[in-house]
């Protein structure tokens, strides 16, 4: 799962807005993707002090608060990368772009890579 996540990152930004990258820049850009190395402890850091107060400490969700316990790494980093684009998603849409702009590209991999790690 993890190879598909990086994988997924690496395709998502092969694209920039209104020109595509030549060959030899999607290649780099796929290498760097494919070897990055995902920081679980700076995750589980930046979980605990941003998502853990909304989702819970193993990702169940509170009150209102969407469950993430379940999903795969790649569908958490692309909600993340809506968020952070600036997309509604939905009633929290206005809790979460705040938290998501703040992200870096590193950052919602490891996130997306610790958070589907929880178990139920």
């Amino acid at each position: 799962m993890m190879r598909s996540m990086i994988f997924g990152f690496a395709a998502a930004i092969l694209f920039v807005p209104g020109q595509l990258l030549a060959q030899d820049q999607q290649d780099a850009v796929t290498e760097t993707a494919a070897t990055a190395v995902i920081d679980l402890e700076a995750a589980k850091k930046m979980y605990r002090r941003e998502c853990r107060g909304c989702h819970g400490p193993t990702g169940k969700g509170l009150s209102s608060y969407p469950r993430l316990l379940g999903h795969p790494a790649d569908y958490i980093a692309g909600r993340l990368e809506q968020y952070r684009a600036g997309e509604k998603l939905g009633p929290n849409t206005p809790l979460m772009a705040p938290r998501a702009r703040k992200l870096s590209d590193e950052d919602i991999v490891n996130l997306a890579e610790y958070i589907a790690a929880f178990q139920g």
